[in-house]
């Protein structure tokens, strides 16, 4: 690897990782998806 290639990669794997992380956090947590998510513990815990 040569140095150019090695400062793009270290430039750019902690904004991939915060934009990746961002949007599973949306994903999860948007309104309609979030109540289907947590439908399956409410009924887990219905059952003890």
């Amino acid at each position: 690897m040569d140095l150019d290639t090695l400062q793009i990669y270290k430039s750019l794997r902690l904004p991939v990782l915060v934009i990746s992380i961002f949007t599973i956090i949306l994903y999860v947590y948007r309104s309609s998806r979030k109540e289907r998510m947590e439908k399956p513990k409410f009924r887990m815990l219905e059952e003890d």
